[in-house]
């Protein structure tokens, strides 16, 4: 098996996903972007759920070791901070509302395959980063760390979210906003929310 061929696969599906929607792309779609046979495909997948789930194992190893990459001048607003900026440029963040969407409600099963290791791997990140913004003082010290993780787990659900978005008049971009803000209020110090909004100012000064 190409090993490269594969990656080369997975890479141009997850960007057609992205871009028009993972239940309208086909393999054939897939093939003709990368110019190459569906034989070839098969070689790799034997379907397009079987590309989905090696797409949504290769997402989580990217995000386990992106989300472990601390830098020691950063305190866990400043991670937060940094994390929600890369994920609403360049559309991102809606892309990615539908692409979860959509593999929730057309996909289930594969969804449920994935939902233990994505679950666990995102609360141990998040235990992690709670417990660091309460050592640097920015958090407060009277959070139940295990609680307020499995709380933001469900709120960031892509169905949440789209929930938000068609029952309200708030854009993608907005809502996240609306959840960092919120996030701040329930879990910040005195400290931490000060340094927020000197962040969020500086930001809105740059524009």
């Amino acid at each position: 098996m190409d090993v490269e061929t594969r990656k080369r696969i997975i890479k141009v599906a997850s960007e057609l996903f992205l871009k028009y929607g993972l239940r309208s792309v086909t393999i054939d779609d897939i093939c003709n972007e990368l110019r190459i046979s569906k034989k070839t495909f098969y070689v790799h997948f034997k379907q397009k759920e079987e590309l989905i789930e090696s797409l949504l194992t290769e997402m989580r190893h990217k995000k386990s070791t992106v989300g472990n990459s601390f830098s020691p001048d950063e305190n866990a607003i400043d991670i937060m901070w940094r994390h929600l900026n890369a994920f609403k440029s360049n559309d991102l963040a809606e892309k990615h509302i539908n692409f979860f969407y959509d593999l929730q409600k057309y996909y289930p099963t594969i969804v449920q395959n994935h939902a233990q290791e994505i679950e666990q791997q995102y609360l141990t990140r998040v235990c992690a980063s709670l417990k660091a913004g309460v050592e640097q003082g920015v958090l407060r010290s009277d959070l139940n760390i295990t609680g307020l993780a499995v709380l933001m787990k469900n709120i960031g659900f892509a169905v949440t979210v789209r929930e938000l978005h068609d029952t309200t008049d708030m854009s993608v971009l907005q809502i996240i906003d609306f959840m960092a803000d919120t996030f701040i209020r329930v879990a910040a110090t005195e400290e931490g929310q000060n340094y927020f909004a000197s962040k969020r100012k500086n930001a809105h000064e740059k524009q």
